[in-house]
């Protein structure tokens, strides 16, 4: 029995005609590059269906558009109207492993700000990057954080660190604090043991980073990190069920997406039927 072809990774971006709109097919397409995929664009995105109205990319995005054919990526460009669920869906039907946005922290500049920005991301079972104005250069993606805590939910941001690498021969740092406290520091190592082992399994290419001290937030403390290695991406974990605190004040993620630096952020949901490749 002749073996069935392995059907082609995708990447989707959802663009408007702002600059944002713009960074993030830019990234899409570097994406697609990495991780031999094909970029589809979305140009006509809104939360409601109410609220669609017809919008065509713009001249320079198609131009982009143009210059990544001409690199051989496939690319898509759709104008037709999409809502979440349906989005959502759309990833399932076109083998797509992660959704790219470009977000404005505040304003109105962009479709993406902060709060729908992670209105998007909650239900997605694929992983989202969030990307700013920061354009990126030659060596972006070459570096990438791993930060680990005490959460014992960290398998697929391990592995979603180490696709990085496998696909593209990127290193992974992982960064890690550490704690006075016996429990928390077992906890830490439980999670450093498994990295380790994993990554050394699938012959990963990475870096430990012990800080030797308590840090509070490791995720937000690898954006500031982020240029003593030249590193170009985080990756973290959301906020699974909200506390009071949460509702009040925002998840801790709300520090980490368009931040100030323009460090792009994949951010992976925990839930059990999040998307993983198979390689």
């Amino acid at each position: 029995m002749e073996q069935e072809e392995k059907k082609k990774l995708n990447i989707i971006a959802i663009a408007d005609n702002s600059d944002y709109g713009t960074s993030a097919i830019r990234y899409g397409g570097i994406l697609a590059a990495i991780f031999k995929a094909s970029l589809t664009v979305i140009s006509n995105f809104s939360f409601s269906k109410n609220n669609i109205q017809n919008k065509d990319i713009c001249n320079e995005q198609i131009e982009i558009a143009n210059q990544l054919i001409q690199n051989n990526i496939e690319v898509f460009l759709l104008s037709n109207p999409f809502t979440p669920d349906n989005i959502y869906s759309y990833g399932d039907e076109t083998n797509s492993i992660m959704f790219v946005i470009g977000v404005q922290r505040k304003g109105k500049d962009s479709l993406f700000n902060l709060k729908k920005a992670r209105r998007f991301i909650k239900p997605s079972r694929l992983p989202v990057m969030t990307v700013g104005l920061k354009l990126p250069d030659s060596n972006v993606f070459r570096h990438v954080m791993l930060p680990l805590d005490i959460n014992r939910q960290h398998k697929e941001k391990v592995l979603w660190a180490g696709y990085f690498s496998r696909f593209y021969h990127a290193k992974v740092h992982v960064l890690y604090a550490s704690y006075k406290d016996s429990l928390l520091k077992q906890k830490v190592k439980d999670n450093i043991d498994f990295t380790k082992k994993l990554y050394q399994n699938l012959e990963i290419d990475y870096e430990l980073h012990d800080f030797g001290r308590e840090i509070d937030d490791i995720d937000r403390f690898s954006i500031f990190y982020a240029p003593e290695i030249n590193a170009s991406l985080t990756v973290v974990m959301t906020t699974a069920f909200y506390t009071i605190v949460d509702y009040i004040f925002g998840p801790k993620e709300n520090a980490l997406i368009a931040n100030d630096e323009g460090l792009p952020v994949l951010c992976i949901n925990e839930r059990e039927d999040l998307y993983v490749l198979c390689t």
